[in-house]
């Protein structure tokens, strides 16, 4: 039961994968317009990302247009519990006015909010399910893999073990 559990598993997400190259085609599209949210939503859901990879020495999630990516991506690669969970996320957010926050505010909510999923599966948690979505759309943006990541535009060879600095960038293929 396991094994067929893991591979069932295994193959939702190797579909939803296939899906993705659907939504990142939607997500360079220019100018950027929400599809599947509505305004309301996507303002919590700008704020939201911003809360889950803030600006530091590289730009904030919302400025990669992370939101865009959940936006085009959730509805072709989210089950259908999940996206669900998501959008009622969303709705917990817009009713407690989570936009409207100050950045420290946000961060205190999300902290008491996330402290009830981390028990619950991938499903049925709105964090895990926001924070995937997140640093999934953040780092296949250009800003995420050129600013957030070392990026290298005409690599070299092949190194396998590549000894990184204190506090140097990971590496983007």
């Amino acid at each position: 039961m396991t094994n067929r559990r893991s591979f069932l598993r295994g193959s939702s997400v190797l579909l939803a994968h296939a899906a993705l190259g659907h939504a990142l085609a939607a997500f360079a599209a220019t100018p950027r317009k929400a599809s599947h949210f509505t305004e309301s939503e996507m303002r919590e859901l700008g704020a939201l990302v911003d809360v889950i990879l803030p600006a530091t020495d590289s730009p904030a999630a919302s400025a990669a247009d992370t939101h865009f990516f959940i936006d085009s991506a959730m509805p072709l690669c989210a089950t259908p519990k999940a996206l669900a969970t998501f959008r009622a996320g969303l709705a917990d957010l817009a009713h407690a006015g989570f936009a409207a926050k100050s950045p420290a505010d946000q961060v205190v909510f999300l902290k008491e909010r996330a402290t009830r999923d981390v028990s619950l599966p991938y499903e049925e948690s709105f964090f895990k399910i926001a924070k995937d979505y997140t640093l999934t759309g953040y780092f296949l943006s250009e800003t995420g893999a050129t600013q957030a990541l070392a990026y290298d535009k005409i690599p070299g060879g092949y190194w396998g073990d590549v000894p990184l600095a204190p506090n140097q960038k990971a590496w983007v293929l």
